[in-house]
């Protein structure tokens, strides 16, 4: 399972990483294109990596409640990435209805309001915290050597892509308030 949890991942982050570009450029204007198959495996692949997690970490639960010693400081990682994952699927609902509705089988553009703008800042945060979390123990998982090196070009990485979901976010706000 952890195998396949692994393959997930490595699914979903440049399937995230298209679906957020195409999503900012979609918002600022520059394309219409939405690749709405792709947003559908997307969801899926995080789905299934969710639901996965959540079988993974039955067990340190149960020993937690069980003794009564979490050790979240020494555990602060594992945990990060745990509740960063549940703030994602909280959020995700909100994500997925920010943008449109259907009325009569017809899609329409919402009114993006400050707090549909301020859950999709919270989205961002979330998937950049279990992203970052997420990144040292993943390459080492995978056979990374110099995972230090690799790290920071992970966090580049993500730092980039964050920066930019941001500004689209913000940008499509003001675009719709001012």
């Amino acid at each position: 399972m952890n195998r396949f949890n692994q393959w997930l991942v490595m699914l979903i982050l440049p399937l995230l990483a298209i679906h957020g570009l195409l999503g900012c450029f979609a918002l600022l204007g520059i394309t219409s294109v939405t690749l709405w198959p792709l947003s559908y495996a997307l969801l899926l692949a995080v789905a299934l990596h969710g639901i996965i997690s959540l079988i993974l970490t039955r067990d340190a639960v149960k020993i937690g409640l069980r003794t009564g010693r979490w050790y979240w400081k020494e555990n602060a990682r594992y945990w990060t990435v745990r509740l960063s994952g549940i703030c994602i699927f909280i959020l995700l609902g909100f994500h997925a209805s920010a943008y449109t509705t259907e009325v009569n089988g017809v899609f329409f553009l919402q009114e993006f309001t400050f707090l549909r703008m301020l859950s999709e800042l919270l989205f961002i945060a979330a998937i950049a915290v279990h992203l970052l979390a997420a990144a040292r123990p993943w390459l080492i998982k995978r056979g990374v050597l110099k995972f230090g090196e690799r790290t920071w070009d992970c966090i580049v990485v993500l730092g980039i892509l964050t920066a930019f979901f941001t500004f689209s976010i913000v940008m499509y706000y003001i675009y719709w308030n001012f």
